[in-house]
């Protein structure tokens, strides 16, 4: 399938930006609340409302088992993009080694599915494109991040050609 359209190059540009600006300094009293999952409700509302997106981009750029500074770059300019910057770098972090686990742990079809079951159908448009996005961060799509985006377009409920036709939209320069 091809993903390369020009919105989509486009978004991952942004990603990119956005996620290697500089994070704010934190204390390591912070940090310590970050290990013991102690977040505000503000850091908490975000963490759900961000989580089905952010997993989708992990299993993703974690398919070829090299997760590249540029991909991670990406993802956290989506995820302060989806959050109005209130997840922290370490909080990202955090939320990607629980991603890594839960991977490990249920394995990806399961993975999949959980994610899936929460989505609803623009939301996996959605996910599915950013999922592009950071997958192209680095320039190339290697056949694993391939092989996940279409495991993902399947356990979303997607048919090919609605993919197809998603990325053709977003490939129209307005």
């Amino acid at each position: 399938m091809e993903i390369r359209t020009s919105t989509i190059l486009r978004l991952r540009d942004a990603l990119l930006k956005s996620g290697s600006r500089k994070s704010a300094i934190v204390t390591s009293a912070y940090a310590t609340l970050v290990k013991r999952e102690l977040f505000t409700k503000e850091e908490t509302d975000a963490i759900t409302r961000v989580a089905p997106f952010a997993e989708s981009m992990f299993l993703v750029i974690a398919a070829d088992e090299k997760v590249t500074d540029t991909e991670l770059t990406a993802l956290r300019g989506a995820v302060r993009g989806l959050t109005g910057d209130v997840l922290s770098d370490e909080i990202l972090v955090m939320l990607m080694e629980k991603y890594a686990q839960l991977l490990r742990q249920d394995g990806l079809h399961k993975r999949l599915e959980t994610i899936a079951s929460v989505l609803d159908q623009t939301e996996v448009h959605h996910a599915l494109s950013l999922s592009a996005a950071v997958a192209l961060a680095d320039d190339q799509l290697v056949e694993a991040e391939d092989s996940v985006i279409q495991k993902m377009r399947r356990a979303y409920g997607l048919e090919q050609v609605q993919i197809v036709t998603v990325l053709d939209a977003l490939s129209l320069d307005t």
